[in-house]
């Protein structure tokens, strides 16, 4: 095989890498857009520690209330390799990679939920948003 089918064929497998992972993506944040936008002014604070347990934190407002959950996770990657010597044949390298996710819902006077948002990578938790849904 010639070098430029080579390169074309690395390309290629870069880019659908690429591909997937956008996809993971954003599979994951519709799911989670649709089931909380179907929660707006349905879902209650009693029904949501049902289906995810309570907050990590609760702010009081005037008007209502914000839950806030912490989703946090490190995942170590070590990685060994050969490096020829005699003495120390091989290296290892760990590289830590810190995941965050916050959720925050605020709810009316009434415990009804009116808005939500969130800051982090969705994709790396198995957290009960991205499949949440309200009839």
């Amino acid at each position: 095989m010639g070098k430029g089918k080579v390169f074309a064929v690395l390309v290629l497998f870069v880019l659908m890498a690429g591909c997937a992972t956008t996809s993971d993506f954003d599979i994951t944040k519709a799911n989670m857009d649709k089931g909380l936008n179907s929660c707006l002014g349905k879902l209650t604070k009693d029904r949501l520690i049902m289906l995810a347990s309570t907050p990590t934190e609760r702010v009081k407002l005037a008007d209502g209330e914000i839950w806030i959950y912490k989703y946090r996770k490190s995942v170590v990657k070590t990685t060994t390799t050969g490096n020829g010597s005699l003495l120390f044949p091989l290296e290892s390298e760990s590289k830590t990679h810190d995941y965050a996710l916050d959720v925050r819902l605020r709810f009316d006077d009434n415990g009804i939920l009116n808005s939500w948002s969130y800051k982090g990578n969705i994709t790396a938790f198995n957290h009960p948003f991205k499949d949440i849904m309200c009839k």
